[in-house]
């Protein structure tokens, strides 16, 4: 009979090696490498397969959960079955989202870290009530999954997954291999069962010791809250979802009594009251389904030191960097002896190149002196030859700047005929970043 051969893991990165060690390889950890147990296999049942067109295609009932933020972020509601992995920093609102969501079924709350007096406390603050929720702490997959069994609940909420723990699997609970195994039967017993489950998890700095970002290829939607501690907004963003699109968001309010959606979005990242100041300009962002107009602030002043500084706040460092070097070489703005900071207004962060006009023209408007002119909004991608390209959806953009009351709209050239079959105002069509400033400046 051949002797089984023996495997170690390493409880805090999941390595696998053939022999122990002291040390881990992989992650630099002491003493975190132990042996797996390995079982002996089962009979398994026959496989089974089914041609395609004979399955069903009804469509997906979706459970709404009253909250508009949060099911339009999940594709449109919860899906029958489905698992939904809702990620955060700790004390950024999960449980508080959790809990909302939770007063709108009869659900079965799972919590490994409060005790249901804790919970019956955040009910009655938030107000949703709490006839239809069912808690416990049980931490074991085993006990969970015959509470599922025996409740029968229509949704299933889990705080947090870094508290489960399977028996027969190594390590202590929040181990790689105790979230990974623990997921994984959660979501077996979710597609079995047709039951929606929610899972939380804390997210570290690198977002890889806590768990969340292993387990995003075994649940359908995986959803990160967003937010400074030092503001009162959160963004709800979804990072895949098999049921609806992805870069999806959801705004809310953090206050006493929980999370308030937020209507007009563009109130966060709009200031209708500021003064009209040099180096502030408008653009718009594509967020999933959404158009985000927001605010790029620009200070250029001068330095006495060799090299200039370049510093950016919600706008990439290196694009930043590169504007400014198409402003100096193609704009005729002498800029190398200026620090330059930008700044997007309410922390959001861009991630695409449609706002460069928008920041170009901020750090001209902040050189200059001279204010850009009111109710104004910028549109294009600058290359390095110092053309103004077209950007994506600007037929959209366009909309939601006439629909905020913008009465002038910067754009390409090639955008300008779109552009102008849906904006209220006028459009100003601009080839190069010359004729930008020219045109906005006098020069």
């Amino acid at each position: 009979m051949a002797k089984k051969k023996q495997l170690y893991t390493c409880l805090s990165c999941g390595e696998e090696f053939g022999k122990w060690n002291g040390r881990c390889t992989a992650c630099g950890e002491w003493n975190t490498i132990t042996e797996v147990l390995q079982k002996s296999p089962s009979a398994l049942p026959d496989p089974r397969a089914v041609l395609l067109r004979d399955v069903g295609s009804e469509s997906l009932q979706r459970a709404l959960t009253g909250i508009s933020e949060f099911d339009l972020v999940c594709g449109g509601g919860l899906v029958p079955g489905s698992v939904v992995l809702v990620g955060g920093e700790p004390g950024i609102g999960k449980s508080t989202l959790a809990m909302q969501i939770a007063g709108s079924f009869r659900t079965l709350y799972i919590s490994g870290e409060e005790s249901p007096v804790q919970l019956k406390h955040r009910a009655d603050r938030l107000g949703g009530g709490s006839g239809e929720i069912t808690v416990s702490t049980a931490t074991a997959v085993s006990q969970i999954q015959a509470l599922i069994d025996r409740e029968k609940p229509e949704c299933v909420i889990i705080d947090s997954v870094q508290t489960l723990s399977v028996s027969d699997v190594n390590g202590v609970a929040g181990s790689m291999g105790q979230i990974r195994e623990s997921t994984a039967r959660l979501v077996e017993t979710a597609k079995i069962s047709g039951i929606p489950i929610i899972l939380i998890g804390h997210i570290t700095k690198d977002g890889l010791i806590a768990g969340p970002k292993m387990l995003e290829h075994l649940v359908d939607t995986v959803l990160y809250f967003e937010g400074d501690f030092s503001r009162d907004y959160r963004i709800l963003r979804s990072f895949k979802n098999r049921y609806g699109s992805v870069n999806e968001i959801g705004l809310f309010r953090m206050t006493g009594e929980g999370l308030i959606e937020i209507r007009d979005r563009n109130s966060i990242f709009l200031n209708p009251y500021a003064n009209h100041a040099p180096g502030s300009a408008v653009s718009a962002a594509i967020e999933g389904s959404r158009i985000i107009l927001f605010e790029v602030q620009a200070l250029v002043t001068f330095t006495n030191f060799s090299n200039p500084r370049r510093m950016s706040d919600g706008f990439d460092l290196n694009r930043a960097i590169l504007i400014a070097a198409v402003l100096e070489k193609h704009a005729s703005l002498k800029i190398s002896s200026f620090d330059v900071f930008i700044n997007v207004a309410g922390g959001f962060s861009i991630r695409e190149t449609s706002a460069d006009l928008a920041v170009a023209v901020a750090i001209s408007s902040s050189m200059k002196e001279q204010p850009l002119p009111e109710r104004s909004g910028f549109l294009g991608e600058i290359s390095l030859s110092g053309e103004i390209r077209p950007v994506p959806q600007c037929q959209r953009r366009a909309m939601e700047f006439s629909r905020s009351g913008f009465t002038k709209l910067y754009v390409s050239k090639q955008d300008a005929a779109e552009a102008k079959e849906v904006f209220g105002g006028e459009v100003v069509a601009i080839e190069t970043m010359s004729q930008a400033v020219s045109r906005l400046f006098g020069d």
